[in-house]
């Protein structure tokens, strides 16, 4: 058992002191006080035999830290209807990806992918995940890498600009991932993402949460017919903490860049719609949609979305930063959504034989499709299903 697997089962252990059923979540980040006594201490020093940490990040905490509070419950096996974003195996397959990559480093032949190259680098100590060992601020930004951590990116009080934050109704909207809020009550931001005004650790966004809707029914899943709907502003929010990536086209080294919040127009539209594989143009808009190429259909209203569609994009829909990447952490280096070093995806690492590979590492890493049965031992970068034709 690895060291960070050890962190794993002492959290899980704790977890089941005081967690609640997965059912619960989206009650208990109803955007309200929620459960206080879930995350905190109240206002003792211990509390069921479990003592304040004083190192804490913040006080009161039934943890070591924030990120720690928020992996008590959300780390454990995956499952479409698994809460968990940090798995023993990479069973995770949310559509952000599973933490449990950055514990997994895989060395071949000539190559090597370490493991804090795989994300976000939350720093989780009761669960064995430290801060980034090379960068000391978010690339693009100035956000401290030793204080990055869930809440980070999600406000956990769920809290809105419209809305509790303000004094304002209570929020329904969330923990149901862009479902109609309730009368008398305001929608909150998707995946409770902090909005404009959200400070952390004392850095405030500037712009606000995205637009997009997940299917209540499996908010934890993804696939090509149950997935994250994405409306608008990603890589705009994402740019609270990347403002420099973001407004340099997102060069990323060696003359590569790619814009985002641009329109596909027609021919670039017409290439995801019409791609299948490398070499396979027979496809249609109707069911064009690939869950490792997601895109924004440029919708400000949640309601006008549909995260069962599996529509190709119209030609007014743009690339964002979450086409490519994941949010939290995926087995390939940057967080890919595929290995962005392996010219045909049939090479990818992990792969079988690579140092570090365990259990189901190879089949978890491409959420269990197979590509080389569905997509052909031929298949290329997944870039090709915008740019199937060479266009730029």
């Amino acid at each position: 058992m690895t060291a960070g697997s050890r962190f794993i089962v002492i959290g899980m252990i704790f977890n089941l002191s005081f967690c609640f059923v997965p059912a619960a979540f989206s009650a208990f980040h109803s955007g309200g006080v929620g459960s206080c006594q879930g995350c905190h201490n109240g206002g003792h020093g211990s509390e069921n035999g479990m003592q304040t940490s004083t190192a804490s990040a913040s006080p009161l905490l039934r943890a070591s830290d924030p990120s720690s509070i928020c992996l008590n419950c959300h780390a454990g096996p995956g499952g479409p209807t698994s809460p968990s974003v940090f798995s023993f195996d990479g069973s995770a397959l949310t559509p952000g990806g599973d933490f449990y990559w950055l514990t997994k480093t895989f060395t071949w032949n000539g190559g090597e992918s370490p493991a804090a190259s795989h994300g976000h680098n939350v720093v989780a100590r009761d669960f064995g995940l430290e801060a980034d060992p090379l960068r000391t601020l978010a690339p693009g930004g100035t956000y401290p890498s030793s204080a990055l951590g869930c809440t980070s990116c999600h406000d956990p009080h769920g809290r809105s600009s419209k809305g509790t934050a303000q004094g304002g109704l209570p929020l329904a909207g969330s923990g149901s991932y862009g479902a109609i809020p309730a009368p008398g009550t305001e929608q909150g931001s998707y995946r409770m993402l902090g909005g404009a005004g959200y400070v952390s650790n004392g850095f405030s966004f500037t712009n606000p949460a995205p637009v997009a809707r997940q299917n209540p029914a499996l908010p934890f899943a993804e696939s090509d017919t149950s997935h994250v709907d994405y409306g608008s502003g990603m890589s705009a929010w994402c740019g609270n903490c990347h403002n420099g990536i973001l407004n340099s086209s997102h060069k990323a080294g060696g003359g590569f860049e790619h814009p985002v919040d641009e329109a596909l127009g027609t021919e670039l539209s017409g290439s995801y719609n019409s791609y299948l594989s490398s070499g396979n143009l027979n496809g249609i808009n109707p069911t064009a949609f690939l869950q490792f190429v997601p895109f924004e259909r440029g919708a400000n209203d949640p309601q006008l979305l549909d995260p069962t569609s599996t529509n190709g994009p119209e030609a007014s829909a743009v690339v964002t930063c979450l086409t490519c990447h994941r949010a939290h952490a995926t087995a390939f280096p940057a967080a890919g959504r595929w290995d962005f070093d392996a010219p045909l995806l049939v090479d990818s690492h992990p792969t079988a034989g690579d140092s570090g590979v365990s259990g189901n590492d190879v089949n978890n890493s491409y959420y269990g499709r197979d590509i080389t049965a569905e997509f052909g031992a031929m298949q290329g970068q997944f870039c090709e299903k915008c740019h199937s034709s060479g266009t730029p």
